[in-house]
């Protein structure tokens, strides 16, 4: 796992992210925190150890997206960190499942075509509309070679993961794109429905581009 980190000396508030796969820190580079906040992306899941220290901050506030949800769940799972709020995006502690996540067939077709078209598809099919395509593939994308093993490393950790390694339960919150076609919308709905409030929004899987700033997240 690398993270970016975006920190100004004596900031106690501390917005954590957990990206997608294949993505990079650029895709959020247009989102605006608060000046008292420090922020951090957690992003290349080959590894996902998670040795950081984070007794400095008094409020920390968590995002994770897609993929990046099941991460933040086996990771904090085994971590005693208290959070402000901590929101889901288009994403279950289940990704590969046929009721509460991606079906393994349609994750397995994806991990089977990782070349240049195959990510182009799936591009096109995360953003949802040709100019938030067009602004996402502006961004210099991952070497093909990273992206395929950080799936790989991600199907082989997710398929060998028991539920006692998903005991996080400090989820406040979760969004869910009418629009996703990565994440059936019907599996996210089953999933979460019961565990915490859900909100709907008009959006493809990648929602980000529809926000200026962090906060209006927790606005939805």
């Amino acid at each position: 796992m690398n993270i970016y980190k975006r920190i100004k000396a004596g900031n106690s508030k501390l917005l954590l992210i957990f990206s997608g796969w294949a993505a990079s820190p650029e895709i959020f580079r247009h989102l605006e925190t608060e000046p008292d906040t420090n922020l951090w992306i957690c992003y290349d899941y080959r590894g996902i150890e998670f040795e950081e220290d984070l007794s400095d901050y008094r409020e920390i506030s968590l995002v994770a997206w897609s993929l990046g949800v099941w991460v933040a769940s086996v990771v904090f799972a085994q971590k005693q960190i208290s959070f402000t709020k901590a929101v889901a995006v288009n994403g279950t502690p289940y990704p590969v499942h046929d009721r509460w996540g991606i079906p393994e067939t349609i994750f397995r077709g994806t991990l089977d075509n990782i070349t240049e078209e195959g990510m182009h598809r799936f591009n096109r099919r995360m953003c949802g509309r040709r100019d938030l395509l067009q602004a996402y593939e502006q961004i210099p994308s991952r070497p093909l070679a990273d992206i395929r093993k950080e799936l790989e490393f991600l199907y082989t950790e997710i398929k060998k993961t028991s539920s006692a390694s998903l005991s996080f339960n400090g989820w406040t919150h979760t969004l869910i794109s009418s629009g996703d076609r990565i994440f059936p919308t019907a599996n996210l709905h089953a999933f979460w429905q019961d565990r915490c409030p859900v909100t709907g929004i008009e959006a493809p899987h990648c929602p980000f581009y529809l926000w200026k700033q962090w906060n209006e997240i927790w606005k939805q």
